[in-house]
């Protein structure tokens, strides 16, 4: 008898303790990183790149503009893999990257937060009051015919100071160039430090 009764306390006990370990643990949450904070950089930084001696200043001050730019901005792949030490296709390699901005730990973090979120991020209202910007999945006949600029997402330092940035210019098919920018806060105002041209077909 004093067997039958202790196989329900035993049956009981080990079920409180399986699901004791079923239960998942909270995860803790991601932060994701907040583009709109920055929306005043990123209007600073394409002013800043207008405004430096450069081809793309050719284009945009003008009184008749021939080119638009993208109402957004395109994301960068970062790679943290190497293969025959070059990061694989277009990407953006980390190594590159702690060339351009210097290197820290929280740094490398930032950038790979910076541009592995789906959001979209559109070019800064300051930058489509003042300049022609457009979408370019709804262009009149006419502006079929404009070239186009495709600013990628500026890179930014923890610390805010430093940014880099990849610019294309698509005049057609087989017809466009690029560039990457790297800019520093002087003073509180974003200035150009570095350019080079990155393709060009």
């Amino acid at each position: 008898m004093k067997v039958y009764f202790l196989i329900p306390v035993l049956f009981l006990a080990l079920a409180c303790q399986s699901t004791t370990k079923k239960t998942p643990k909270a995860k803790a949450q991601e932060k994701t990183f907040n583009y709109s904070a920055f929306e005043k950089d990123y209007a600073e930084i394409l002013e800043a790149i207008f405004n430096h001696d450069t081809y793309i200043n050719r284009l945009i001050i003008t009184e008749k503009p021939e080119t638009y730019i993208e109402n957004k901005f395109t994301k960068d792949l970062i790679h943290t893999f190497y293969k025959e030490g070059y990061p694989p296709g277009d990407a953006i390699g980390i190594r590159e990257l702690f060339d351009h901005l210097n290197y820290s730990k929280q740094d490398s973090i930032g950038f790979l937060n910076q541009t592995r979120a789906r959001d979209t991020v559109h070019i800064p209202q300051a930058i489509v009051h003042k300049y022609m910007v457009k979408d370019s999945n709804r262009l009149t006949e006419e502006e079929r015919f404009l070239t186009k600029l495709v600013f990628h997402l500026p890179i930014l330092t923890r610390d805010g100071q430093k940014a880099f940035v990849s610019v294309d210019h698509i005049c057609g098919g087989l017809c466009g160039q690029g560039w990457y920018f790297i800019l520093k806060k002087i003073k509180g105002k974003w200035k150009v430090v570095k350019y080079e041209d990155t393709w060009i077909a």
